[in-house]
């Protein structure tokens, strides 16, 4: 993992476990490009983009694409390339419409291995409906991404999801600042907080990204990486 930590690693990990049984497991994995840009690679290596900006390798086609909104620094989805039968999601107008799918507040769809659920989002800046942000689910892993967006009552109600690793952005000029952020971390009782968006006009502001709390914060900075798991 080449991300900082601000609480230890188990001692046993699932690839030490695979290692002893002599199997080659390749754990899911995400990657930071910057802004609110990632990269989502499961287990069975079906690959996900989310808000695609940010510089970084794109070499991988793209399975799913989610774009939460329609600003120029979430939805360069011609940075992606895609794999035949991929699938481009996003809030209402985000990208041109071509053989887009897009998402209203609590639609739900399946692609390949991944569940998807669009999820309230909402600041001064980023009108509710505009905006989404999104729950990815596989391999019994839960990934909240928040997309722009401050604290919204909403969230108090989105622990019943069993969020294992929540995006949430920190920048405090778009969005919400770090102390918001950790507020939003305590209300969807993420099991881990990756700081993102954590620059007013940066890919990243590590001062930002690292004064936010939670049970387990993992900071990546851009082109860094960190396995998921259930």
């Amino acid at each position: 993992m080449n991300g900082t930590r601000f609480m230890t690693l188990p001692l046993v990990t699932l690839g030490c476990l695979a290692a002893a049984a002599g199997q080659d497991v390749r754990p899911a994995e995400l990657t930071y490009f910057g802004r609110a840009t990632v990269k989502i690679r499961t287990a069975s290596g079906f690959v996900l983009y989310i808000d695609p900006y940010a510089p970084g390798d794109y070499s991988e086609p793209a399975d799913l694409v989610l774009v939460s909104h329609g600003h120029g620094d979430h939805n360069r989805v011609d940075l992606v390339k895609l794999r035949p039968g991929s699938v481009v999601a996003s809030a209402p107008g985000a990208v041109p419409a071509k053989g887009v799918r897009f998402l209203s507040e609590g639609d739900v769809f399946q692609a390949g291995p991944v569940s998807v659920r669009a999820l309230a989002a909402s600041n001064k800046n980023h009108r509710r409906g505009e905006t989404l942000g999104f729950l990815v689910t596989f391999d019994g892993i839960v990934v909240y991404h928040a997309s722009d967006t401050n604290y919204l009552s909403e969230m108090e109600d989105f622990s019943k999801y069993g969020i294992g690793y929540a995006l949430l952005p920190c920048d405090g000029f778009y969005n919400m600042g770090p102390e918001e952020a950790s507020r939003c971390a305590s209300a969807v009782k993420a099991r881990v907080v990756l700081p993102i968006h954590s620059s007013k006009s940066e890919l990243f502001d590590g001062k930002n990204a690292r004064a936010v709390r939670g049970a387990e914060v993992i900071v990546l900075e851009p082109g860094q990486s960190t396995p998921l798991r259930p």
